[in-house]
């Protein structure tokens, strides 16, 4: 039995002995489900279609094509809103890189060679000299070593030779100071025997 296209449906194919009839909706109607089963009204732009048919798209939303279902408005960064949105139309944000003065720019044209230029013997010389750098810096490093060797080891000769010479000039100081200090008592022995001083000199005027 052929399938009967009525009411809100009409033949896009007409039975035959070899096949079905195939059914589409009238105008301003879409067809649903697998095999066009049912019906619903066409909604447009600015609409959605809903259980009760086609709503305009609330306030803050969107649907720019048939058919199709509502979606937010794009949020623009500080509110720079250069177009608001419609029920059909999606907000325009204002782009801070867009500069709107006008310049005139003049076509250039590059030289393209389509093919490398090769210089022989450009690597084997950068290898000599990064060789030739490596030998020279452990050329100093192993002159360097032993002089740093050689005056650590002569600095410290040096300081020992400077503290034991402090140390002896400090010794013969206090040895010094020691014999000045006796000097003192033998005046103080001849003022306190005045009578020996004078037995010492008649001795010697005689």
């Amino acid at each position: 039995m052929c399938r009967q296209c009525e009411g809100l449906f009409q033949y896009s194919k007409r039975c035959s002995s070899t096949s079905d009839a195939e059914c589409t909706c009238k105008e301003g109607y879409r067809c649903g489900g697998d095999g066009c089963t049912f019906c619903i009204r066409s909604c447009g732009v600015g609409q959605e279609s809903t259980r009760s048919g086609c709503q305009a798209c609330r306030y803050g939303t969107f649907n720019d094509q048939p058919n199709g279902s509502c979606k937010n408005w794009t949020m623009c960064s500080g509110n720079q809103v250069l177009e608001p949105g419609t029920p059909a139309k999606d907000v325009i944000c204002k782009d801070a890189s867009v500069n709107f003065t006008s310049v005139t720019t003049v076509p250039t044209t590059s030289l393209e060679i389509p093919f490398s230029i090769t210089v022989p013997g450009k690597d084997v010389q950068t290898d000599t000299i990064r060789i030739s750098l490596a030998v020279a810096g452990l050329s100093c490093i192993v002159f360097l070593l032993p002089l740093c060797i050689c005056f650590s080891v002569w600095q410290k000769k040096k300081l020992h030779a400077v503290f034991k010479k402090m140390h002896t000039l400090e010794q013969s100081v206090q040895e010094d100071d020691a014999c000045s200090c006796h000097f003192p008592e033998e005046e103080q022995g001849e003022y306190q025997n005045p009578g020996k001083s004078t037995e010492l000199r008649d001795l010697l005027m005689n």
